[in-house]
């Protein structure tokens, strides 16, 4: 992985460059029939421009860092969804983990006013760190969704540091389930006694947290039983990390390496989405990242990056797109080759694949 800070926005502090590393990435529209070109999609255009491509009736909206919505016929699936953005450096620009945990709640009224309408069936969790998780219980206490039932995917430690933070709450219909990797659940469940085709299932795959330079990670750690409630960024752990991959139907699958710029080969080994969701920073240490990634799950047609813009600049700020690094839009486009492309989301906006 590139060690280059963004370009983009150099004046901005990334948490990939507080970790020495990193990238980011371009895309494009996908569409149901997945048409193809060997050039790279120019730089800065918009999801939005590629969004007549799609036929597929699924659609892919970029939260920011990590977060996803996908939607589809009614359905509705977050994964990482962390809206808040806050500052996480110290006054002399490096990552201060001692950080007290803070909550943009101006920013999520906003988005779920705005942009997420409608309540999630399923949250899938990739680990347990604040820009991934940090944001689920004020989410799931929201007046919009506080009086439905969200299946909340994750870790025996992802899901203690929830109970730690209030979640489900009290009186909520809201269900935390453990998941490890290998899990194929369908959504709607199998009625008794019938035989019925799912909406979609949600496969889960084990996966790796991002290697650095150093080839490690911070904050790093698991859990086996609730802790106090987590005060400060150090607090939320990674306590291991998943991937998932949505199928629905006979239209579509989308997995979802997004959380992390790493994965476990032999784990997804077989699998061949028609759409790939990359973490695209913090690889550093990781030998042949994209390719092996591309490789090895088949080459998808549609390759989308994820968690590569700043972390901190608000949603609601026109520039927020200009954090996005996409200096690797080029260098994926390579490795994906003629037979697919690389799309280059923009914040909240939403495309069909």
């Amino acid at each position: 992985m590139s060690s280059q800070r963004p370009a983009a926005a150099p004046h901005r502090p990334s948490r990939r460059s507080v970790l020495r590393t990193s990238v980011a990435a371009g895309a494009v529209g996908a569409t149901g029939g997945f048409t193809t070109t060997a050039a790279a999609a120019p730089r800065g255009r918009s999801a939005r421009d590629d969004a007549d491509r799609g036929r597929s009736g699924v659609r892919l909206r970029w939260l920011g860092v990590a977060g996803w919505e996908l939607s589809f016929d009614g359905h509705r699936l977050l994964i990482d969804p962390y809206l808040t953005r806050q500052p996480y450096t110290g006054a002399d620009g490096k990552g201060d983990m001692t950080r007290e945990l803070e909550v943009n709640h101006r920013i999520i009224d906003w988005v779920l006013g705005d942009h997420l309408i409608g309540t999630p069936e399923f949250i899938l969790l990739t680990h347990g760190h604040w820009d991934h998780l940090a944001d689920v219980p004020y989410l799931l206490d929201h007046p919009a969704w506080r009086d439905k039932a969200i299946n909340v995917l994750g870790t025996e430690t992802h899901l203690h540091l929830l109970t730690a933070m209030g979640v489900p709450g009290k009186g909520r219909k809201h269900r935390p389930v453990v998941v490890s990797g290998g899990e194929v659940l369908r959504h709607p469940l199998q009625p008794s006694g019938k035989r019925s085709r799912p909406d979609y299932t949600i496969e889960v795959v084990r996966s790796l947290h991002s290697q650095l330079g150093g080839y490690g990670f911070d904050p790093y750690g698991t859990l086996t039983a609730p802790p106090s409630r987590p005060r400060t960024l150090s607090d939320l752990v990674e306590g291991g990390t998943l991937g998932y991959q949505v199928t629905v139907g006979d239209r579509l699958s989308v997995m979802f390496l997004s959380g992390t710029a790493n994965f476990a080969a032999r784990e997804v080994s077989g699998a061949t989405p028609d759409v790939l969701v990359l973490g695209a920073s913090g690889h550093a240490a990781v030998h042949d990242y994209f390719e092996r990634a591309v490789s090895t799950l088949g080459r998808p047609r549609v390759v989308v990056p994820s968690h590569h813009d700043d972390l901190v600049t608000p949603l609601d700020d026109p520039a927020v797109h200009d954090t996005v690094n996409r200096g690797v839009v080029d260098q994926l486009q390579q490795v994906v080759g003629a037979g697919g492309r690389v799309v280059d989301p923009r914040h909240l906006e939403p495309f069909e694949l």
